[in-house]
C-alpha cells in the first residue's frame, strides 16, 4: 500500500543507510567523545556560527524535552499555537518531564502572530502565575505553512520584550528552508534553540538540538543526560546529520518532498468535492474530505484523517515518494468522486 500518513512509515534514505554503514567500522569513544560527533559539530558551527552549542538526541519529543527543560524552571510558562505538536501530539511528556505550564495561542493554518502573543503574555513578576520563559514555535507549522523571516524576527522581537526565548520545533526544518529559499544561517537568526528534525528528513533515527547565544556554563550535558536522550553509540546519530549536510543533501531531499506536495495540489486540486484546506508550502497538504470518501481512498493509500470537525485529512510526502503515486491517488480520487 503506498504511504502518504507520515515520512516515519518510510524506510532509511540511502545516503543516510551509507553514513551508518560507514561508521560501523571498528570501535570509537563513546558518549559523544567520537571524531564523527566532534566533526558534525563543526560541521554544524561552519554553517549556524561558532556561537553554538550542538547535542544530539534519539527522537523528537526527547528532543523537545531536553531543549526546553534545559533553558526552565518548574516555575516557568510555555508558549505555542493551539495546534503545536508540543501540545497536541507529545502527551503529557511535556508537563511531565519539563514540569511547566504550557499555554496556547489560537492560530491560522498553524501559524500565530507576534500581536497574538503578545496579548497572551500576561502577570510577569506575579507570584501566584507561572511565569513565561519560552515561545515554541513549529517551523514548519502542524499544517506545513511557513514562518517567513520577518514574522520570526517579529515574533522574537517581543520575546526580548518579555524575556523571553524563542524555542523553534525544526522537525521538517528543512522542508521550510527550501520553501523560503534561505540558508539555514538565515533560518536561524532570530532563534535560541531549534530542534532540528533528522528522522522526517530520511534519518534512521535521531535529532540534534541546538543552543544559540546562550551562555550555560556547560550545563546542558547534564540535562541530556537527566533527559534519557545521551546516546552510548552517539557516533550513529552524528554520522546521518553529516552526511545531511554535506553536498546539499537536505536541500535536494526537502526540494523533492516539497515539489510532490505541490504536484499533489495541481493534481487534486481541480476534482469536484475536494478543498485544498491550507496553503501547501512545504511537504504536507490537507484536504477536505467526506469520512466515507477518506474509507474508501484508505484502503489504497495510507493517510490519516486529522481533523473530524472540519473534515480534514492530512497527506505528507516522504523522500520514496514518486510522482506516479501521487497520479494514482488523482485518478482514483476522480473515480470516487463521480460515482
Amino acid at each position: 500500500m503506498i504511504n502518504f500518513a507520515s515520512e516515519n512509515y518510510a524506510g532509511v534514505q540511502a545516503d543516510m543507510m551509507q553514513a551508518l554503514t560507514d561508521a560501523n567500522k571498528g570501535n570509537a569513544a563513546s558518549y559523544g567523545n567520537d571524531a564523527v560527533t566532534a566533526e558534525t559539530t563543526g560541521l554544524l558551527k561552519d554553517i549556524l556560527g561558532s556561537d553554538i552549542e550542538v547535542y544530539f538526541t534519539f527522537n523528537g519529543t526527547g528532543a523537545n524535552n531536553f531543549g526546553l527543560g534545559s533553558v526552565t524552571e518548574r516555575y516557568n510558562s510555555i508558549f505555542c499555537a493551539d495546534v503545536a505538536h508540543l501540545y497536541v501530539d507529545e502527551s503529557t511528556a511535556p508537563e511531565s518531564f519539563i514540569g511547566c505550564r504550557i499555554y496556547t495561542i489560537p492560530s491560522e493554518s498553524g501559524k500565530i502572530t507576534a500581536e497574538s502573543l503578545r496579548s497572551a503574555i500576561i502577570r510577569a513578576g506575579d507570584i501566584h502565575h507561572p511565569q513565561p520563559k519560552v515561545v515554541s514555535l513549529t517551523q514548519p507549522t502542524e499544517y506545513g505553512t511557513v514562518y517567513t523571516l520577518d514574522e520570526l524576527k517579529s515574533i522574537k522581537s517581543v520575546c526580548t520584550e518579555n524575556n523571553m526565548l524563542l524555542h523553534v520545533d525544526g522537525a521538517r526544518f528543512f522542508n521550510a528552508a527550501v520553501y523560503l529559499n534561505a540558508s539555514l544561517k538565515q533560518m536561524t537568526e532570530h532563534i535560541d534553540i531549534l530542534t532540528l528534525g533528522g528522522t522526517k528528513a530520511g534519518m534512521m533515527f535521531g535529532e540534534a538540538v541546538i543552543f544559540f547565544h546562550i551562555k550555560s556554563s556547560s550545563s546542558y550535558k547534564y540535562h541530556l543526560k537527566r533527559s534519557m536522550q545521551l546516546a552510548s553509540k552517539n557516533r550513529f546519530i552524528a554520522a546521518q546529520f553529516q552526511a545531511m549536510l554535506k553536498n546539499g543533501l537536505w536541500q535536494k531531499l526537502a526540494r523533492h518532498t516539497n515539489d510532490l506536495a505541490k504536484r499533489f495540489e495541481q493534481e487534486v486540486g481541480s476534482i469536484p468535492g475536494i478543498a485544498i484546506a491550507h496553503p501547501v508550502q512545504t511537504n504536507s497538504v490537507f484536504l477536505t474530505m467526506s469520512p466515507s470518501l477518506y474509507e474508501k481512498m484508505h484502503q489504497h493509500f495510507h493517510f490519516y484523517y486529522w481533523n473530524d470537525l472540519k473534515s480534514e485529512v492530512r497527506l505528507v510526502f516522504s523522500f520514496d515518494n514518486t510522482e506516479k503515486e501521487i497520479a494514482d491517488f488523482a485518478t482514483l480520487l476522480a473515480e470516487y468522486t463521480k460515482g
